[in-house]
């Protein structure tokens, strides 16, 4: 159990958010973030829950920031570049400061192989938000939109082009076909976007410095969402660095550089979706010459003001794609399913996916479970008009080297409260359903973990 201090930490930072409600949300919370100013509307518009988008914002997103059935971007509050003065900035700048202000987690420290385990830890840490981002997005001219996502990372210093890209729109005729390219989410248009989650990932815990083609210690399991994540014990990129199995990769890697066709050419059922990566992990270049290629269909079913569905299904190929301990190739591929249901404030949605390594060496035959899955449940509701609550649950069935391998399955809960449209707090706790091992494996050795943040967008 946690320690009366990590309780008296989340409690207070709940209390302190309360307390400020009154202070700083307006009696009606307005949108304020920079595609709502520059069409002067509202951020629910587009959204359920930010950054969660509705059908409405999907579409926004496919037409290349151009309002839906628009080809110029619409007329209200609409400039080209070109026309940009000082004060129309606003309209292609935002930015968003999100982290957590406290972490409280409670593992076992682990020791070397062989070497009794450490002892339990109830660590309670006090931090400033972790990730800044700053983002410009929006039209140069009529069918013409770009995005530019630049990230800074306080743990890890230093800052880089998170995504960045252009998008051709309505090639051919309307909705036929949208060219993108540059560095993008993959799975940006899935019926479960990963960039778009409520419960946002937690990085593992490493023992020790990882060397090439070399095993890597964890302390403690990353959370994420399992049916992303890399699934694999003993897998490793090109350069030879480890991949955690916890992180996520392939088509829900966050950012690959390519290209992709995305339209929809029998209407607003159907979506397709087909690209060219670079390869996992390989943002700037190739080193093998070869490229990932993926596709993906997505069915839109009963869009009304209070219910809509959809259903997505993908396949990613690997080419040569990463390696195992013995240093050579392999090809990493990953088939998946995603479903969404909203109805009214509820949200509910779900991915499944199969990752394989095909044709396994022969220096791992034997050693290495080529086959690996991972399930991720979700819902948010509004509790409020102000308050939203999620869950999600994961389970991730690992694969890989068989001496390593640990599945992992994890609840998590969330609370978030809007101050305001664009601003707000949350409280977090993330429970291990597995039984504990005494920390000699980090899926698990971390019992609970509890998190108090902010979430501000401007």
């Amino acid at each position: 159990m946690f320690t009366r201090t990590s309780f008296l930490v989340v409690a207070l930072s709940i209390l302190g958010g309360a307390l400020l409600t009154p202070l700083l949300a307006p009696e009606e919370a307005q949108a304020i973030p920079a595609f709502a100013r520059k069409y002067n509307t509202n951020c629910m518009d587009c959204h359920t829950a930010p950054p969660i988008l509705n059908a409405f914002g999907q579409r926004f997103l496919e037409n290349g920031y151009q309002l839906p059935g628009t080809e110029d971007g619409g007329s209200t509050g609409k400039k080209k570049l070109s026309d940009l003065n000082l004060d129309d900035v606003n309209h292609y700048l935002g930015f968003r400061l999100i982290g957590n202000v406290t972490n409280s987690w409670r593992f076992k420290q682990q020791n070397p192989p062989g070497a009794d385990a450490g002892t339990v830890e109830n660590k309670t840490e006090f931090s400033f938000p972790n990730n800044f981002v700053v983002f410009a997005g929006g039209t140069v001219a009529k069918n013409v939109g770009f995005f530019v996502e630049l990230g800074h990372d306080v743990a890890e210093g230093g800052a880089e082009v998170e995504r960045g890209f252009v998008t051709f729109n309505n090639l051919g005729y309307r909705d036929l076909a949208h060219l993108r390219v540059g560095k993008f989410d993959p799975n940006t248009f899935s019926s479960y976007a990963t960039v778009r989650q409520q419960l946002g990932e937690i990085g593992e815990s490493q023992r020790g410095n990882c060397t090439a083609f070399a095993p890597c210690a964890f302390n403690r399991v990353g959370l994420a969402p399992s049916a992303f994540a890399t699934k694999f014990y003993g897998l490793y990129d090109r350069s030879g660095n480890a991949l955690s199995p916890f992180a996520a990769s392939l088509f829900n890697s966050g950012a690959e550089t390519g290209v992709d066709i995305h339209g929809r050419p029998f209407g607003d059922w159907f979506l397709y979706q087909v690209g060219v990566l670079n390869g996992s992990h390989e943002h700037l270049s190739d080193s093998n010459k070869g490229k990932d290629v993926y596709g993906m269909v997505r069915f839109d079913y009963a869009k009304s003001n209070f219910f809509s569905a959809s259903l997505s299904g993908f396949i990613y190929q690997g080419n040569s794609n990463a390696k195992v301990q013995t240093e050579e190739d392999v090809n990493w591929n990953r088939y998946g399913l995603s479903a969404r249901a909203t109805y009214m404030m509820v949200d509910v949605y779900a991915a499944y996916s199969v990752d394989k390594i095909n044709k396994t060496p022969m220096g791992v035959a034997g050693l290495f479970d080529s086959t690996a899955t991972g399930l991720t449940i979700g819902a948010d509701t509004y509790v409020t008009n102000q308050t939203l609550v999620s869950f999600r649950y994961d389970n991730l069935d690992a694969g890989g080297m068989l001496d390593q391998r640990t599945s992992a399955s994890f609840i998590g809960l969330q609370a978030k409260h809007f101050l305001r449209a664009n601003l707000a707090i949350f409280a977090r706790g993330d429970f291990n359903l597995r039984q504990s091992e005494g920390g000699e494996t980090a899926a698990r050795n971390l019992r609970h973990a509890f998190f108090s943040g902010i979430d501000v967008v401007f």
